[in-house]
């Protein structure tokens, strides 16, 4: 006879399966209206809309079993708790926009790396022993061990709440640029179908298994981005490690720019060589990046689920960390050899002055889908990127190296094409990268409503399960945060890695501080954990939003403290773009100068030359004073002892 227990699990996997299976229905039937509308036919290929549908099924198999797992299953190893803290860390987003930042800005994209790799060293030896002696299931769960009082709660709940939305935007940016590129649908439906997707997972997934789950991605993850870099080693350079087959990469390319800029083929004011340093980024902004991703990484909410419970010694917490770094080493490794060999295959199309009636289809596959622009159009096809090219004055015949535009989001996808590998390589990489988004969107989504409702879900494989009451209340904070998150992607306003190194930068400006003193320091009281994270929110975040939404206002206000970090001839060309702007007709030219204004305003823009990205130079520090002067000012906190009758 069947017991109750069994019979319940065996109705939950039937509805959670109905439940994933309709959704996939749904998503392919909507996508394929979306196209028929559109008057675009149905998919581009059966085999890519195949590998979209295999990306939501990877994505919804961790949900599925997490679900349905006994609390009783065995449970992972350290290796593999490893995998699944950096599968967590390295998340869908940078994943998919790494390979384009190394690409876009050269040797200064390798912060972005180096960065991610720091913050899991340092959540290695700092963070996740002492957090695991604690016995705490989460960071607003320690916090509250710590120092009970709404006023820490509501903190750090704003603070999570901020950082991990921006962190679920770029999730979901980059979940949609998949989709889009897999389905030929437009940013805007595949973003949307993403969203949706993200909620159902939200909805079935439990908090049980989800190392084994997210480990495996992981390995995937590394699968999918290694075998084709092994095959490309091999075949160019009789080498089958990615990474010693890097240096001839970049030695050929260095040859090939240098190359270009004697045939006039680049211009040195946009050319970003590969081995030239801190052609994009200054020293310090460089390092204030370092900082700020590292810091960040290391009091991710969503990592503390992942770490072993109630570890008196700290042993398995550190061990755990140590994997996670293991692995993530091996695949942000991976990444700057991508970047190279994509740019060797642009560079060296530009160098073989290649006619415009010849230009390779993946080219226009891109333009179509607005991720790629040749003179300044979209390249749909080869008469729009004739007439487009003509139309500029010193057009020669052959392109220059910055008429080609790539958006640095779609460079890991275009790797296969742009290397001559056969669309299974794009459909496998996609498809890993579709998963990879999902799950980061879901851990995110999980991130926000743990702060918000307090034991909806601890993310631990033993933790208890929530109420009626948590979970109602964690759906409508999972509705509300997805709906935020999509309006911010579906604008687009910055790349897929920024808008995820700025949910990192705001959460070292945020919590680094306080979880840092909480765990090291007994004087720590909560004025001045309320202090720290007030303080870091307002510098961080107002630097943001000000040096990207109102650079050119942002720059006059702060021209008295930058002005020693630009030079003379930057602040006359800001004088020269004002007066345009003040010059210009009201209508389509005035904007056009104002747009062109407020560009080169944020790219110079900055207190002594720091930039967005660079902010946490700023933040940590004025956190760490504000948590200091608020703890020796207040009382510590002093449990009152009871005694066991």
């Amino acid at each position: 006879m069947v017991s109750g227990p069994v019979e319940k699990q065996a109705a939950v996997s039937g509805r959670c399966g109905l439940l994933i299976a309709t959704l996939l229905l749904v998503a392919i039937a909507g996508a394929s209206a979306w196209k028929w509308a559109t008057g675009s036919g149905l998919f581009p290929s059966e085999s890519e809309s195949g590998y979209w549908a295999l990306g939501l099924v990877l994505a919804a198999l961790p949900a599925w079993y997490a679900r349905l797992a006994s609390t009783a299953a065995v449970a992972p190893s350290n290796a593999v708790a490893g995998m699944a803290i950096g599968a967590t860390a390295i998340s869908g987003a940078f994943f998919l926009g790494l390979t384009g930042a190394v690409f876009a800005l050269g040797h200064d994209g390798l912060a972005y790396c180096i960065g991610l790799a720091a913050g899991l060293l340092l959540l290695q030896l700092v963070i996740a022993p002492r957090f695991s002696q604690s016995d705490a299931t989460s960071l607003p769960d320690l916090f509250a061990r710590r120092l009970p009082g709404r006023g820490v709660q509501i903190a750090i709940t704003l603070a999570t709440a901020v950082a991990m939305v921006a962190l679920l935007t770029a999730q979901l940016m980059a979940a949609g640029l998949v989709g889009s590129r897999l389905l030929g649908l437009a940013y805007l439906p595949a973003t949307a179908i993403a969203a949706v997707f993200v909620l159902l997972c939200f909805i079935v997934r439990g908090a049980v298994g989800r190392r084994w789950g997210d480990g495996a991605l992981l390995a995937l993850m590394i699968f999918a981005l290694l075998v084709p870099l092994v095959v490309l080693s091999m075949v160019w350079f009789g080498l089958p490690v990615p990474q010693i087959a890097y240096a001839n990469v970049l030695w050929q390319v260095q040859g090939l720019e240098e190359m270009l800029l004697e045939s006039d083929l680049a211009d040195p004011a946009f050319l970003r060589p590969m081995m030239s340093p801190f052609v994009a980024l200054t020293p310090t902004n460089f390092l204030g990046l370092v900082l700020g991703l590292a810091l960040g990484v290391a009091v991710l909410p969503a990592l503390f689920g992942l770490l072993p419970a109630k570890d008196a010694s700290g042993t398995r917490a550190r061990s755990s960390a140590l994997w996670a770094l293991a692995f993530a080493v091996l695949l942000l490794t991976l990444i700057p050899a991508a970047a190279a060999f994509t740019r060797f295959a642009l560079t060296n199309l530009i160098a073989e002055r290649t006619p415009l009636a010849d230009l390779p289809e993946w080219i226009f596959t891109y333009g179509r889908l607005d991720l790629l622009h040749i003179c300044g159009r979209a390249a749909t096809d080869a008469a729009t990127v004739a007439a487009a090219c003509t139309e500029l004055p010193d057009f020669t015949g052959s392109l220059s190296l910055q008429d080609v535009v790539i958006d640095a989001d779609a460079v890991l996808l275009a790797l296969p094409e742009m290397t001559g590998f056969a669309p299974g390589a794009l459909g496998v990489l996609g498809m890993v990268a579709l998963a990879a988004a999902l799950v980061s969107a879901n851990a995110a989504l999980r991130a926000i409503t743990r702060a918000f409702a307090d034991g909806a879900d601890d993310g631990r494989d033993d933790a208890d399960a929530p109420n009626t009451g948590q979970r109602a209340l964690s759906l409508l904070v999972a509705m509300a945060a997805l709906a935020l998150a999509f309006v911010v992607a579906s604008a687009r306003s910055a790349s897929v890695v920024e808008v995820a190194a700025w949910a990192l930068v705001m959460l070292a400006a945020t919590l680094f501080v306080p979880l840092l003193a909480l765990l090291w320091w007994r004087r720590t009281t909560a004025s001045g954990v309320i202090a720290a994270i007030v303080v870091g929110l307002a510098v961080s975040g107002g630097y943001l939003v000000a040096n990207q939404h109102f650079p050119a206002h942002f720059y006059e206000l702060s021209d008295g403290l930058m002005r020693g970090g630009f030079t003379a001839e930057r602040d006359e060309y800001f004088a020269e773009l004002k007066e345009a702007w003040q010059d210009a007709a009201p209508g389509e030219a005035k904007d056009m100068a104002w747009a062109e204004l407020n560009a080169h305003a944020r790219s110079v823009v900055g207190i002594w030359g720091i930039n967005n990205l660079g902010s946490a130079l700023l933040a940590v520090p004025a956190s760490l004073l504000a948590l200091i002067v608020g703890s020796l000012l207040t009382a510590p906190f002093r449990r009152r002892e009871t005694a066991e009758v």
